[in-house]
């Protein structure tokens, strides 16, 4: 089903300058999977998707809950793709399902006697990139930021795991503020402390500050938008300075048919379209509203179990 251009305003006063979101649209629908044009149109804020693409996601889905490595099936389920799965089930608007339920219990299931989460060891036999080489102490710290972060969107805020793993990467931030490990560790533990001690956290500030300083060049649209996704999922707009110049720059980064491109290929340009529209439309960029954000929590408080993602049991 293809969309329509009214699905996305550009012509609010706010919106981004540069970017014809008919394009966007159009780029989406005539160059992604039937998964990726599900996702699209849950970004949007359309109806839940086609139960053929949740039955996709039925059969990509391990016995333990996760996902295999490299979404091939018979593969050992692994932190990398049950989290990237998670991302493509907020997309379609089903955090509170069973789906997610499931996979929820995996990472739970994963954790480490000291908090931390690592990727499996029987990984290497498949030759992971450095990043996902188990037994790394930068991979072990992006796992652990990974897996708390959509602990926490799955209603875990306050948990005992969750707590456990802020408490590790606590000891791993360095006093500029960076988190051991990949850029993507500091600034998913600056969401999952927004989120844990709410907007005021000194950690998260700490971490905000030190992507702050991080050379533009060293920013693709792939990693603008991942930051952007993270903190917007936190409540963070662009009243925030890092992320009204991160908006600015992905805007920027925009190619004239709509599309971003990824450094990792043409067969990734779609995904990374989507995750720049997603951020966009989260960070109130441009519209439509998103689903409503995981509001972080004030301390001494609650995280609102209403919120999307619903608990894992």
């Amino acid at each position: 089903m293809a969309l329509l251009a009214s699905d996305v305003s550009a012509g609010d006063p706010g919106a981004p300058a540069g970017i014809d979101w008919r394009l966007t649209i159009a780029y989406i629908d005539q160059n992604g999977s039937e998964m990726e044009r599900a996702r699209l149109r849950g970004i949007l804020g359309r109806a839940r998707p086609d139960a053929k693409v949740v039955r996709a996601l039925e059969v990509r889905q391990n016995d333990d809950g996760g996902f295999p490595h490299g979404m091939i099936q018979g593969r050992l389920s692994t932190i990398e793709a049950t989290t990237t799965v998670l991302r493509w089930i907020d997309d379609l608007g089903l955090l509170g399902g069973p789906h997610a339920e499931r996979a929820g219990l995996f990472l739970l299931a994963a954790q480490r006697p000291d908090g931390s989460w690592d990727e499996p060891p029987g990984l290497i036999r498949h030759t992971p990139p450095p990043r996902l080489m188990p037994g790394d102490p930068r991979v072990r710290s992006l796992s652990t930021a990974l897996v708390a972060f959509w602990l926490v969107r799955l209603g875990e805020h306050g948990s005992d795991a969750v707590a456990r793993a802020m408490a590790y990467l606590r000891e791993r931030q360095a006093p500029d503020g960076r988190f051991v490990g990949y850029l993507s560790t500091t600034w998913l533990a600056a969401a999952l402390f927004r989120f844990g001690e709410g907007p005021d956290s000194a950690a998260a500030a700490k971490a905000l500050a030190a992507l702050a300083e991080v050379p533009a060049s060293r920013w693709s649209p792939a990693t603008l938008a991942g930051m952007l996704n993270c903190l917007g999922d936190t409540g963070a707009r662009d009243d925030l300075p890092l992320v009204r110049e991160s908006l600015a720059r992905l805007t920027d980064l925009g190619r004239s048919d709509g599309s971003w491109v990824s450094e990792e290929g043409d067969a990734h340009h779609v995904e990374v379209t989507l995750g720049a529209l997603r951020a966009l439309v989260l960070c109130a960029a441009v519209s439509p509203r998103p689903r409503a954000a995981v509001k972080p929590a004030q301390p001494g408080t609650a995280l609102d179990t209403n919120a999307p993602g619903g608990r894992v049991p």
